[in-house]
């Protein structure tokens, strides 16, 4: 056996949100729902609502035992800065990271930060417990920590095959009404931008196998809840809370059919008056679903189409072709559903002959709200990680830097980047001469010139006043 904790705090940091909206740390209000279901103390504090300063007044106020800190990639930085406040103030409590960042880069953060004393891998609901109730960490899986000067991996703990049994997330440690969504427009007369938004997880992982993402690095395969599960969380959060505008936070929603029809049928019986959207893949949409979803309350489906050229979609992993996508929009708009498509402008293999065929394929769906990444996001563990790698474009030691994250620019450069995301905004085609749509775009060139002036000022130990980006991002 080893310490038992009595009292536990978790911890979403400050400024880990991607904009002026944030969604509630669910992961973090699941672990929650089971601590309480097995009457272990538990507090969750949010830092987006409550800052830097209310972080650490809370956790010294709460004398927890045992702090579990949220940590995605991106936001790693912040989680670092919220353990070293939060382990000043309450040295004596033990420190464990979770999350993805945790799960795939577990092994460096116990190497270089020692205010970290653990690390959660993988699905860690139930992890949390074992440690409370005095479990040896080298008998629980899913745990990495210091042993004499070593670091020991106990591995990934098992998929939770059934996702029923998990407990709801405790929505009563925070409060659900402070969190939006950046949606915008009336909806059957509900003003979305003005309504609070819950924040809905019906399955964890995706049957994709995309080379940027990380799912399955976290998540192993796909699973989802039953309908009557699903139901009963969104009736609780609509009656206890009043909330009637929804997020469905997966990856690909609408994966089992069956499961997704059902759930809507669940909705309408029970004359639940409510909004939402979802996330999926374009080979996982049917008109019976789109139907079903639309009863249910559905107002917009969100693709992740990425691009419209079959090369790249080779390159990137995605097995679906152009044709499935137009479809799966068309009948989507021609429901009455909202249809937003998200692409990235700069994909492995990206010419402006590549943005040209995706300018074609946006051109054909009039009414879809399009959404165009700059660029791909380069995250631990995935194979586009392992060519940046092999590029020399980035090492390990990028990820003890405080950037949000690192575009990948080895074979566009941001300034293409640029360019080609605001051809694809625009629908307008790029010609095949470079300076032609540099000078097209010309801002894109000024800003450059901009960054240069600033680099050069910085060298010689003169710094010029440039409006930041919220989030520091690496080319």
């Amino acid at each position: 056996m080893s310490e038992k904790h009595e009292r536990v705090l978790l911890v979403n940091p400050p400024e880990s949100g991607r904009g002026s909206a944030s969604t509630p740390p669910v992961g973090l209000l699941y672990c929650a729902g089971v601590l309480q279901k097995q009457n272990i103390p538990v507090g969750v504090i949010d830092g987006f609502i409550d800052g830097w300063h209310g972080i650490v007044e809370k956790a010294v106020k709460f004398k927890p035992t045992l702090i579990g800190i949220t940590c995605p990639t991106y936001a790693r930085s912040k989680s670092l800065e919220a353990a070293r406040l939060i382990k000043k103030e309450v040295p004596g409590a033990k420190i464990i990271f979770g999350g993805p960042h945790a799960t795939i880069m577990g092994e460096q953060l116990l190497k270089h930060y020692p205010f970290i004393d653990m690390v959660a891998i993988g699905e860690s609901d139930f992890l949390i417990p074992d440690i409370c109730n005095g479990v040896a960490p080298e008998d629980i899986p899913g745990v990495g920590f210091r042993r004499s000067d070593k670091i020991v991996l106990t591995g990934k703990r098992l998929n939770i095959e059934d996702l029923d049994t998990i407990p709801f997330p405790a929505w009563n440690l925070i409060s659900p009404r402070k969190y939006s969504t950046d949606d915008r427009g009336i909806y059957n007369g509900v003003d979305l931008d003005a309504e609070p938004c819950g924040f809905l997880i019906f399955s964890r992982g995706c049957i994709g196998n995309c080379n940027f993402c990380s799912n399955k690095l976290t998540w192993n395969r796909w699973r989802c809840r039953s309908p009557k599960n699903m139901a009963d969380e969104i009736e609780l959060i609509n009656k206890e809370y009043g909330i009637r505008h929804f997020h469905f936070n997966d990856d690909c929603f609408s994966t089992d059919s069956k499961a997704v029809i059902a759930l809507c049928d669940e909705i309408v019986r029970r004359g639940l008056k409510i909004y939402f959207d979802i996330v999926t893949r374009a080979d996982c949409v049917d008109e019976a679903l789109i139907k079903s979803l639309k009863m249910a309350g559905c107002y917009k489906i969100n693709f992740g189409i990425e691009t419209a050229s079959s090369s790249l979609l080779k390159i990137m992993g995605k097995s679906i072709d152009t044709e499935r996508p137009m479809k799966a929009i068309r009948l989507t708009l021609s429901s009455g559903v909202q249809a937003g498509v998200f692409i990235i402008a700069g994909c492995l293999g990206e010419t402006w002959k590549t943005v040209n065929e995706t300018i074609d394929f946006l051109s054909s769906i009039n009414g879809a709200r399009i959404s165009v990444s700059p660029g791909m996001m380069v995250f631990p563990g995935t194979r586009l990680y392992e060519h940046a790698k092999k590029k020399n474009f980035i090492n390990e030691d990028f990820w003890l830097t405080d950037y949000n994250w690192k575009i990948y620019t080895a074979e566009n450069s941001r300034l293409q980047l640029n360019i080609y995301a605001e051809a694809l905004r625009k629908k307008k085609k790029l010609s095949r001469h470079f300076m032609v749509n540099a000078l097209r775009y010309h801002r894109f060139l000024a800003k450059e010139a901009e960054y240069s002036v600033k680099a050069l000022l910085a060298k010689c130990g003169i710094k010029k006043s440039i409006k930041k980006n919220k989030y520091k991002v690496a080319y």
